[in-house]
């Protein structure tokens, strides 16, 4: 038999004895499947109108935290001003339309079945370039960024420039780890006037 130390054997009894113990205090949310069906969100916005276009599939709850992933409907020249997340780290998949992404100073385009990774810190936009309505899922990393959706659709559009609006605008997205740093891709003339983002 190997002549192992008291130190090292200690050591490997603490993590065996520590390990099963690991798991005893995560939250219940993270050891049961979350279902969603089509068209169901598992997170109820307050905005009917939002709601028609967004869909919460996995919450931060259903995910301990880990990530929120939505379904989110995009109409035809519309996408969110440009802004920057210092806490999230966010992947895009379109399910449908030709989007255009700018990250930084680059562009890409990203048509039905092409996906996006976006790492915190990086100030980008996105927007459904295309003419007809378009799909994506995004995946938030970590969870909660539902709640930024709820209170955004409850406040003024994105793209106002009123300056009551926008001082609203970069307060909300303040208290998120977010800034919003410039117009959307498209001129707000063609977006959505409220409930959407």
């Amino acid at each position: 038999m190997p002549n192992i130390s008291r130190r090292n054997l200690l050591y490997a009894f603490g993590i065996i004895y520590a390990t099963p113990m690991l798991h005893i205090g995560a939250p219940a949310a993270s050891r049961r499947a979350a279902v969603a069906q089509r068209g169901e969100s598992r997170f109820v916005f307050t905005s009917q109108q939002f709601a028609q276009r967004a869909t919460c599939k996995v919450t931060s709850d259903d995910s301990a935290g880990a990530c929120s992933i939505f379904e989110l409907g995009s109409l035809p020249k519309f996408g969110p001003p440009r802004h920057v997340h210092h806490r999230e780290d966010e992947w895009y998949y379109a399910l449908s339309g030709d989007f255009l992404f700018e990250v930084g100073r680059e562009q890409h385009a990203l048509p039905a079945g092409g996906s996006i990774w976006l790492p915190r810190d990086i100030p980008h936009c996105w927007a459904n370039a295309g003419t007809t309505d378009g799909k994506l899922i995004l995946l938030c990393q970590p969870g909660g960024f539902e709640k930024f959706f709820e209170e955004a659709s409850q406040g003024p559009p994105l793209t106002s420039q009123d300056p009551g609006d926008l001082h609203k605008l970069h307060a909300l997205h303040a208290k998120y780890g977010m800034e919003l740093l410039g117009p959307p891709l498209f001129p707000p003339t063609h977006q959505p006037q409220s409930g959407k983002l």
